[in-house]
């Protein structure tokens, strides 16, 4: 199992999305707890990094903790003819995530552990300052026996080449307010989907990072229907639904 780096050209990137779909549909299927239970120990390798220090680790902690109670169980909604309604959330898709390069690392790995705590996948620049957040979650899937969730590219020329595509569900963006702009309008002019754009241009007091709900700007909702109504009395449901 190993990560993905390299430079994209038309098929390679098709080759990205797709195994990044692949990987968001797996990673997505596993329990909300046992993803938590991942990421902390995620969180925990990174505080060993001396090149990141403890903020980064303490980020995706904060933003764990948090996400157990909005997304971690679902909620029942009785339906108007009886029927039992379970909303709960899911993840969206492959998310594209990258910052400037004089980002606050804190602030790219928050939105790095929401997208994957939610249920995405993720595809970022396999940057220098990038590489022991590839790395120690790598070894948190090889050791879990888990397929890895992110991929790699060369930088963020390449991820440009990714977003344009409508399989990618969102891009999440460190930076300056202009570039954020600047990627709202590629993601407004591109076919299919309507993707998310998660965007930190505070760097100095990191506000959006810094929300607790953080998480749900990465999820969708999704709602199982049970039906055990009597037959006829859906029928007669439907009869006077139809003014008979």
């Amino acid at each position: 199992m190993s990560t993905t780096h390299q430079e994209l050209n038309g098929q390679q990137s098709t080759s990205v999305i797709k195994q990044a779909t692949s990987a968001w549909l797996t990673w997505n299927a596993i329990d909300i707890e046992q993803r938590i239970t991942l990421i902390s120990q995620w969180s925990e390798l990174l505080k060993l990094q001396h090149s990141l220090g403890l903020l980064p680790g303490q980020m995706v902690d904060f933003h764990s903790l948090h996400a157990v109670p909005l997304i971690s169980s679902g909620e029942e909604m009785p339906g108007p003819t009886g029927e039992s309604n379970i909303l709960s959330t899911s993840g969206r898709g492959p998310f594209v995530i990258m910052a400037e390069q004089d980002a606050p690392i804190e602030a790219f790995i928050a939105l790095v552990s929401c997208a994957l705590v939610a249920g995405n996948s993720v595809v970022m620049a396999a940057l220098p300052e990038h590489e022991d957040i590839i790395s120690t979650l790598e070894q948190v899937c090889v050791f879990s026996d888990i397929e890895m969730p992110i991929f790699a590219v060369k930088d963020n020329n390449e991820l440009e080449n990714l977003i344009i595509n409508p399989a990618i569900a969102g891009v999440g963006y460190v930076g300056s307010e202009v570039e954020a702009i600047r990627l709202n309008r590629v993601l407004v002019n591109r076919d299919g989907q309507i993707a998310l754009l998660v965007v930190e241009t505070d760097l100095e007091g990191l506000e959006m990072v810094r929300d607790q709900s953080l998480v749900l700007r990465f999820i969708t909702e999704k709602t199982l229907t049970t039906n055990v109504t009597a037959v006829g009395g859906n029928a007669t449901l439907l009869a006077l639904g139809c003014g008979e």
